[in-house]
């Protein structure tokens, strides 16, 4: 009987192995194609995030680039040659000029809905910052915030500017920080929105995400992922406080013309490579001495709801600066007042503007 047995078992054996081998055979080709199929992808991603691109000395984005890259119509758009750069920059209204400097990884459509109130009564100037939106510069060009500093000085210049009231949001507001420190004389009163400051950039929510798309392997599946409606909502998720606030328009006028080339993404991926360089996230820590020394008025207007950079940000600010106003918070506002309340967002720097001929001077001592 054993016998019979063993017997039996030695014929299974035979058959059992006739249909694992098939079995594990069909698994090594799914495994096969899709390892063929992630480095399908990868280099596609690869090729829109700009690993292919050669020459570093052209210019991004081209002068030549279609109309439908950029946020702005053609007839509301103006650029000027500043130390080589080609800046990109809305100019509406007349009046006492306002200059608005917006965050990162956005342009200056951020501030499309307060321009055309603030153009009621004074000349609103927004520029896109260099590395972003559809300022032109090189590859090899240096984006840091000294180098956004002496763009803003030279386009102040270039447009016979001595002195504006500056609005400075997230990096554009890192800018302004340099402002007061380096060139306090060009500026008349100053609105700060939810700002990198001190050594507290870039945030936790965005680190992440900056990682992925700076890693050599992750960074073409990130870029494939970044042109996906779905995935760009993610990434903008913790900028506000309203999620419908995050429509489709407002997602593509974010991502358009910092994505739409293999150029302007390598570009945005440079950008980004000094968002991690602690090096030059020390340049807002540099720039504390001179904001303790600045003499004019100044508002903190901070979106009340912000896990970027948080009340207590503000609320160091407006202890380092000497004639900080108020601290106003925006209650209905994440990281972007500006475009989830632009109503009252403009109300309060019309308010503020109006005041801030004949505020008192400062009492505390620095």
């Amino acid at each position: 009987m054993e016998t019979a047995k063993r017997q039996c078992e030695g014929r299974a054996a035979p058959t059992e192995r006739r249909i694992r081998r098939p079995v594990r055979r069909g698994l090594m080709y799914l495994a096969a194609g899709a390892a063929i199929l992630i480095a399908a992808l990868w280099l596609v991603g690869a090729l829109k995030a700009g690993y292919f691109v050669v020459d570093r000395h052209v210019m991004v984005p081209a002068a030549n680039e279609p109309e439908t890259v950029t946020v702005y119509p053609a007839e509301d758009r103006h650029f000027i040659e500043i130390d080589g750069w080609r800046v990109a920059y809305v100019d509406e209204g007349n009046g006492p000029p306002v200059l608005l400097l917006h965050g990162c990884p956005f342009s200056s459509y951020e501030w499309h809905s307060v321009i055309p109130i603030l153009a009621q009564h004074y000349r609103v100037i927004a520029p896109d910052l260099l590395g972003l939106g559809d300022t032109g510069v090189r590859l090899d060009d240096d984006y840091r915030l000294p180098n956004e500093m002496k763009m803003v000085v030279g386009l102040l210049d270039a447009l016979g500017i001595k002195q504006a009231r500056i609005v400075g949001h997230d990096h554009g507001g890192a800018t302004a920080e340099l402002l007061m420190k380096y060139h306090p004389d060009r500026i008349h009163s100053l609105v700060l929105t939810n700002v990198e400051a001190y050594d507290q950039w870039p945030s936790a929510p965005e680190t992440p995400f900056l990682k992925l798309l700076l890693n050599p392997i992750t960074g073409p599946l990130f870029r494939l992922a970044f042109g996906l409606t779905a995935f760009q909502r993610d990434a903008y998720a913790s900028a506000v406080y309203t999620p419908d606030h995050l429509t489709d328009e407002m997602l593509a006028a974010f991502t358009r013309p910092q994505i739409s080339t293999p150029q302007r993404y390598l570009r945005l991926r440079r950008f980004f490579h000094w968002q991690l360089d602690r090096e030059h996230n020390l340049e807002t820590m540099r720039a504390v001495d001179g904001m303790r020394k600045f003499d004019r008025p100044t508002l903190i207007l901070w979106g009340r709801h912000d896990t970027n950079f948080g009340p207590p940000i503000a609320e160091r600010l407006a202890k380092d600066i000497p004639r900080v106003v108020r601290v106003q918070w925006m209650e209905n506002s994440a990281h972007l007042p500006m475009l989830e309340e632009p109503g009252a967002y403009a109300a309060a720097l019309t308010q503020f503007f109006s005041e801030d001929e004949d505020l008192p001077k400062p009492t505390r001592q620095r």
